[in-house]
């Protein structure tokens, strides 16, 4: 038998560690942290839908930064090439196109068209809802008057949706009753997945953290940064990849950091640690404090599973709630608007303090969201996963 090269030999030992490290080493703590993640989304929604204002639950926007710096984590952990010798692979890159592709769309798809049926409902809800509780920032705006910007009257609308592009259109970024200016962003990262874990293989990551990081800082002024507008357009809500690029390049850095240990698991690795540290200190610099802090925890659970963290947050309740994750964020609020108008027609209700407001809205809308989230993973979310890696075994 001929001998095989020693550089070949190399190549196959990679990949073979690295499919036994991916296969071996699912986190299921983060299927705790998405599954906490969605429910802090859906509680802080609540939370301002009633005019209940505490810290924690006011702060329920960062959850997606976290939910971006997990997506960047968990596509370069997941990611079948090998990040050093091929990074990329015509093959791999359809595939994994694919597979995304039957995980977003088949649940959004389907309550857009739930939205589109049910547009004038909602609309005269939410309105209702925002004129008896106006939302914390109204106090900002002179003659506050709740205007509903959702729009579903046109073919653009149509196109931009059904391609995720809108939110690349200002003003179309919050054009559905639905949170999903975030999927949007998230197809974007897709798009120049490929291209950045290229880059990662081929050039200094510092050069690629640093140019992230400036995107973030110069965003907000280019862009605008939710009320005020910014000097070429004004996006509501950070639904250009300019955005947020850094938090999902952080995510990336600890995946990267993973494969590189089970590739190399002895060679280089404390200076290899501050370098990636320091890459890591730099994209989410531009972040808020609460989510610099939340990186590195995460970071920390990524690479050294603390026991008891990891623990907690793989007890199977909250893997199982991390299974639902998406549709509880996708589609709760389809449920929390027309409960608040309910709920705001009942004289007792507006009459209590609103922090009972906030426990009788959750104890009605918690039950109906969990159980609809449960059947569309099931049901919906489930197909689509099974279709998407079906077809992707047959490019």
């Amino acid at each position: 038998m001929l001998s095989q090269p020693s550089e070949g030999r190399n190549i196959t030992q990679t990949h073979a560690t690295q499919s036994a490290f991916n296969n071996a080493h699912h986190l299921n703590a983060f299927d705790g942290v998405r599954g906490l993640l969605a429910v802090w989304v859906y509680l802080g929604h609540v939370a301002n839908a009633v005019g209940f204002h505490q810290y924690v639950l006011a702060a329920h926007a960062l959850a997606v930064d976290f939910f971006m710096i997990l997506s960047g984590f968990l596509m370069i952990h997941t990611w079948k090439a090998d990040l050093h010798v091929h990074p990329f692979n015509l093959k791999t890159t359809l595939r994994f196109y694919i597979a995304r592709f039957f995980r977003i769309a088949p649940l959004y798809y389907l309550l857009l068209l739930v939205c589109y049926l049910a547009l004038p409902t909602l609309s005269l809800m939410q309105a209702a809802a925002l004129k008896a509780i106006p939302p914390p920032w109204a106090t900002t705006i002179a003659n506050y008057a709740p205007a509903i910007g959702w729009n579903f009257d046109s073919l653009q609308w149509l196109l931009l949706h059904l391609s995720f592009g809108f939110g690349l259109v200002p003003g179309m970024e919050a054009s559905t009753p639905l949170p999903d200016w975030s999927l949007s962003l998230e197809m974007q990262f897709y798009l120049v997945l490929p291209l950045l874990i290229v880059l990662f293989a081929r050039t200094p990551i510092i050069l690629l953290a640093t140019a992230s990081a400036l995107l973030a800082v110069a965003a907000p002024a280019w862009f605008g940064n939710y009320l005020e507008a910014g000097s070429v357009a004004h996006f509501g809500q950070p639904s250009v990849l300019a955005y947020r690029l850094n938090a999902f390049v952080a995510g990336m850095l600890i995946g990267y950091f993973l494969k590189k240990r089970a590739a190399q698991p002895t060679e280089g690795l404390s200076r290899h640690n501050l370098y990636l540290i320091v890459c890591a200190a730099i994209c989410v610099a531009p972040l808020s404090k609460p989510v610099i802090l939340g990186f590195f925890c995460l970071a920390a659970l990524a690479l050294w599973r603390i026991p008891f963290a990891t623990a907690i947050l793989s007890f199977k309740p909250l893997r199982q709630l991390g299974d639902i994750s998406y549709s509880v964020y996708l589609a709760h609020l389809l449920i929390v608007i027309p409960a608040m108008y309910w709920l705001i027609q009942n004289a007792g209700f507006m009459a209590q303090s609103t922090a009972w407001r906030f426990v009788l809205a959750v104890t009605v809308t918690a039950p109906i969201i969990f159980l609809m989230s449960y059947l569309l993973n099931k049901t919906i979310e489930q197909l689509g996963i099974k279709l998407g890696r079906w077809l992707a075994k047959r490019v």
